[in-house]
């Protein structure tokens, strides 16, 4: 059995209850204090820190070893010893039981501490409490003298009664004294548990409206922003018709849409110039109305929440003067300890001594007595009796004189300790009070921040509408290079497939020539068996393929806008083309220097082959050639479309086409004037092109004769890490080189990535390697781990394999990622 004690926190009384490990929950320990408190009148805190006990917590071996340094730490009181060390520092822990009447405004006051026995004089015995002496045998003759002596023994026999009252008294003050106070001191802990608890709620409180404050104040700035930007953009401008990029803060209206979309438009029934006459003005004027209404709505409720924040929560200086009080009060429950302490036990020392001391008198007494009786014939002894009898009455006397004055102070003492809890229960009561109210603030401001939260976020939402006629202009510019780009493409699908077919028709043309030739000649001489049992279709001709190229309805429906002119681009944009350029071609002669000579070779000797299939494909026709130089042109289009594409989507300035002043032709195919310009625009960029290459095939055959010096003098652990370069998959070794594919997702959501191997599996990729989510990882691997996985979705096995399995993880440096 587990034993609990539950402390009242309105006037300390403590409540034991034991319970089944099994029946440790927090429903159990409220129905057994029903008793105390009903059930929906309970407020059970646990702590520190203080809080309504969960039952995992309740069944922590932690908390429980907790809870009984707190009641060790409360029995030191009964020892004249005062625990009222944060519980925080000492670990300890103690269950409080609060009531929520008690917390109530009408709530009744508490009523005044009563101790018993009551402070004042103690109920003293008289003679006729005193037993009378028992009756005399048949044969002793009563005598005066003998009744004389009698009476001093009764009056000997009261005074130690009266002692033992008086000792009596002084234990069970005492005690009473002691127990008041450790309620005290019980009463002392709830207030520091309610008062941590609404310390809590209150740190909650700012945490949330501190978050609030820094949302709403980035809220509000994008807001001015977009709704500055917003009304410039909306406003009425001029037509610039010699420069169609536009700044920052210029007017839709300046921003002229290219005459082929006016054209669409017009073929729609509907004007469009700009810009401006594609957005739907009023709706969006009219919602930006709507947002601004709703900030200065919300503004007015921040405002509003700032001043209610600053009510519920207070001041530091009100929370400073709140703890001085309540150190006060518990400094004054030390000083009535250490009083108890020292005083009681002294008067309790005192008082028992001298009832011992009283009842050896009346033992004296008595023997004096009988004494005296057996010689009562001899002279002088009944005098000398006498006088010994009053000197012990007269000495009882001036010690119960004593007593009585030692019980007035412990008395008084009990009086100021009762005083002090009745004070200290009253001052519970409006300090719960005031915690109560303050906490209902709190919950209600807490419950504004969260509503206004969700103001917030859905003003967001309606404010990042504005962005669309912000961004308009970016995204017309993006809008006219996707369009540009899917035109390229549509052009290089169409020549190349048309170049394919005529490819294919030449060499099926070539191979009837041959057929032909054969037959003619050697083929003559055959016998049926060759053409009837051997070779069935040797005097067929080749099959005919005739693909069909299906409607293109897509280009038909892009509308025809051109390129860019020259004169959009400053002298600045020309520069840092050219600028861009130049780096471009640093960049692809840096990856010279760096790749294997082995793929430079087999490139060029896949571009030779490339050219000798081309010149025997066209040779002694000129009309293959014009579709595969139109196909090469189109094909060079859409990809200069693209890769102008990614570098607008990087915010790179791309440099203007050469003399691109005319629209190209997309659907002429005759050499017309038209036609030969662009070709001869298409063959000065091939010239540059080839210029470009042949500095780049300059720049290799340098770099590879400075690698050539550069590998006679590595030493022979170096040549051969050269020589791994190429990717294993086999086995792994440092220095080799490793491809990595992602195989899924591992702890965290990040890829996991795997060797490509051959039966040499259980290679990962270590995560430390990479960043982002590339398709792929090439590189050198430069250390290598191996493990064992342990049991599943831990981080002895990150990639979930079989427990056991051993697996290695390798580090690597990044040589391509793609």
């Amino acid at each position: 059995m587990i034993r609990l004690r539950v402390l009242t926190a309105s006037t300390g009384a403590c409540t034991h209850i034991s319970l089944h490990p099994n029946e440790l929950t927090y429903s159990t320990i409220r129905s057994r204090l029903a008793a105390v408190l009903p059930v929906n009148d309970q407020i059970i805190l646990l702590g520190p820190p203080y809080k309504v006990p969960k039952d995992s917590m309740l069944r922590n071996n932690e908390t429980i070893s907790a809870l009984r340094l707190g009641d060790e730490e409360d029995e030191l009181i009964q020892s004249g010893q005062c625990s009222l060390e944060p519980a925080e520092r000492t670990g300890s822990k103690r269950l409080f039981l609060f009531s929520k009447r008690a917390l109530a405004n009408n709530a009744p006051e508490p009523p005044n501490c009563i101790l018993d026995p009551a402070p004042g004089p103690l109920p003293m015995p008289t003679q006729s409490d005193i037993p009378p002496p028992p009756p005399s045998p048949s044969d002793v003759v009563e005598t005066p003298l003998r009744n004389a002596l009698e009476l001093y023994v009764r009056q000997l026999m009261l005074d130690v009664a009266k002692g033992r009252v008086y000792a009596d008294g002084a234990d069970l003050r005492l005690a009473a004294c002691r127990k008041c106070l450790s309620e005290m001191v019980a009463i002392a802990h709830a207030l520091r548990a309610a008062v941590s608890n609404l310390s809590d709620h209150r740190a909650g409180a700012v945490r949330q409206r501190t978050q609030f404050s820094s949302d709403f104040l980035d809220a509000a700035s994008l807001y001015m922003d977009l709704l500055h930007k917003f009304e410039l953009r909306a406003g009425e401008g001029y037509v610039d018709d010699t420069n169609a990029f536009c700044g920052e803060n210029e007017s839709l209206g300046s921003m002229p849409l290219h005459p082929s979309l006016v054209a669409a438009a017009r073929s729609s029934g509907r004007i469009m110039e700009t810009l401006l006459d594609t957005v739907p003005l009023d709706r969006e004027k009219a919602w930006a109305n709507k947002c601004q209404i709703a900030h200065e709505r919300l503004s007015a409720s921040a405002e509003d929440l700032e001043a209610a924040f600053g009510t519920a929560v207070g001041t530091s200086s009100g929370w400073s003067e709140e703890a001085q009080e309540d150190l006060a009060a518990e400094d004054i429950i030390k000083m009535l300890v250490f009083e108890v302490d020292d005083v009681g036990n002294r008067i309790r020392s005192s008082q028992s001594e001298k009832n011992d001391i009283l009842a050896s008198n009346q033992s004296e007494a008595t023997r004096i007595v009988s004494t005296a009786v057996r010689n009562e014939s001899k002279e002088g002894g009944a005098e000398s009796a006498f006088s010994s009898l009053e000197e012990m009455a007269k000495s009882s006397s001036s010690i119960l004189i004593t007593m009585e004055s030692d019980d007035n102070i412990l008395s008084q003492l009990s009086q100021r300790v009762a005083d002090a809890k009745s004070a200290a229960m009253k001052r519970m009561k409006s300090r719960l009070r005031h915690i109560s109210i303050a906490q209902s603030e709190i919950a209600r401001v807490t419950s504004s921040v969260s509503v206004l939260q969700h103001a917030l976020t859905q003003l967001k939402t309606d404010i990042g509408h504005l962005e669309h006629v912000v961004e308009l202009p970016s995204s017309y510019q993006s809008f006219l290079t996707e369009i540009q780009r899917r035109r390229a493409y549509c052009n290089a699908f169409k020549s190349t497939f048309d170049a394919t077919v005529e490819r294919l028709n030449l060499l099926r043309a070539d191979e009837i020539k041959l057929r032909e030739e054969f037959l003619r000649g050697p083929g003559k001489h055959l016998m049926p068996a060759f053409y009837e049992i051997f070779v069935p279709t040797l005097a067929t001709s080749p099959a005919v393929f005739s693909p069909q190229l299906p409607d293109m309805l897509e280009f038909q429906t892009l509308p025809n806008v051109g390129y860019q002119s020259s004169n959009q681009y400053n002298s600045s944009s020309t520069e840092s083309g050219s600028t861009l350029m130049t780096s471009q071609v640093k960049e692809m002669e840096t990856n010279v220097d760096t790749k294997d000579q082995s793929v430079l070779v087999s490139a060029d000797e896949n571009s030779g082959y490339y050219d000798v299939m081309m010149q025997s494909m066209s040779h002694g026709d000129a009309a293959p050639r014009r579709k595969d130089d139109k196909a090469e042109r189109t094909t060079l289009r859409y990809e200069n479309a693209v890769l102008r594409q990614k570098l607008e989507q990087a915010g790179v300035k791309v440099p203007p086409y050469v003399d691109s002043n005319t629209i190209h032709p997309d659907e002429n195919d005759s050499m017309d004037q038209r036609y030969k310009e662009q070709d001869r625009k298409i063959s000065s960029l091939v010239a540059e092109l080839e210029r470009a290459r042949k500095d780049l095939e300059v720049a290799r055959v340098a770099s590879a004769q400075k690698e050539d010096v550069n590998i006679r003098r590595k030493s022979d652990q170096e040549a051969t890490q050269q020589l791994s370069d190429k990717i294993s998959h086999t086995s792994f070794e440092v220095g080799d080189i490793g491809l990595f594919m992602p195989t899924g997702r591992g702890r965290g959501g990040k890829r996991i990535y795997l060797a490509f191997h051959s039966s040499c599996p259980h290679r990962y990729l270590s995560p430390d390697c990479i960043d982002g989510s590339p398709d792929f990882v090439l590189g050198r691997i430069v250390y290598q781990e191996e493990f064992v996985a342990g049991a599943l979705n831990t981080t002895r096995n990150p990639f979930g394999l079989h427990v056991g399995t051993k697996f290695w993880v390798l580090t690597v440096e990044v040589v391509k990622k793609g």
